[in-house]
């Protein structure tokens, strides 16, 4: 082969190499922007009350309520979808649809109206997120990057960032969000309170205490479900409590504690009396 031909064969091999690594950089870079969190990921405030936008396995995101929340006259609880179908745009923003309420009865509107959100920065570096409304049946509104929205047909509404989205330990409820007896030493009481802290910015939906295959009944007291253990009746030995729990974010959390009964002490003789 002639030097021109071993010239060119090295020149060949190596475009084909950085096109590699051009590719191998692409293919990082794009893998890393798939992963990466959408900017209206996030718990936002709205009339006092907390709606946590996630993602969905669709690629569209969702809008629950985390802590009640009030746009009008009627209230939209905690664990409401309340914003389905978020859907990102090529300019940026969001369109989706918003759980609407007929008036008076406060009873929900199966047709959900029309919405789109954007997430805007502030010159300190803060975000908030813009979002407007349209009634069900009508136009799409538009938020555009400069510029006035259009086709409103009900309000923007403003909010503040305030906080990222909650990570729950999927190992189950424990340490901060659980307060159990400890189960070093045998229990001499029969009754006794367990304590399961919500976690924040993703309360419970679901809680279910068991002992024994027996469901125990819970109550929340603030941010606290409480239930009440009640071993009377147990025969003496082992047992175990086990806590199941949903949050309104859909994380699935649990977590047992064995527990053993303390053995009754012997009734002795009382003393007689000297004569």
């Amino acid at each position: 082969m002639t030097k021109a031909g071993i010239q060119a064969r090295r020149t060949l091999l190596l475009v084909a190499i950085v096109t590699g690594i051009v590719a191998m950089v692409v293919l990082a870079v794009s893998i890393a922007s798939a992963g990466a969190a959408s900017s209206i990921e996030g718990v936002w405030a709205f009339d006092n009350g907390q709606i946590a936008i996630t993602p969905s396995s669709n690629g569209t995101f969702v809008g629950t309520v985390v802590d009640e929340t009030k746009f009008a006259e009627c209230a939209h609880p905690v664990g409401q979808t309340i914003w389905t179908g978020i859907i990102p745009q090529p300019d940026g923003s969001y369109w989706g649809r918003h759980q609407w309420y007929f008036e008076g009865t406060c009873a929900e509107n199966p047709t959900p109206g029309p919405t789109a959100w954007r997430v805007r920065e502030e010159a300190d570096g803060s975000k908030y997120l813009r979002v407007c409304f349209s009634q069900p049946g009508t136009s799409q509104p538009t938020i555009p990057a400069n510029g006035l929205e259009a086709n409103v047909t009900y309000e923007c509404i403003d909010s503040a960032l305030t906080a990222p989205l909650p990570i729950v330990a999927a190992a189950g409820v424990a340490g901060e969000h659980l307060s159990l007896p400890s189960a070093k030493r045998c229990l001499s009481a029969r009754l006794f309170k367990i304590h399961l802290l919500e976690p924040k910015y993703d309360p419970f939906k679901k809680v279910l205490v068991t002992i024994r295959g027996r469901r125990t009944a819970t109550s929340r007291r603030g941010d606290y479900v409480v239930a009440t253990i009640d071993l009377k009746g147990f025969p003496r030995g082992a047992f175990t409590v086990k806590i199941r729990a949903t949050t309104v974010l859909g994380h699935h959390l649990s977590s047992a504690r064995t527990y053993h009964t303390c053995a009754k002490r012997p009734i002795g003789r009382k003393p007689g009396k000297l004569r």
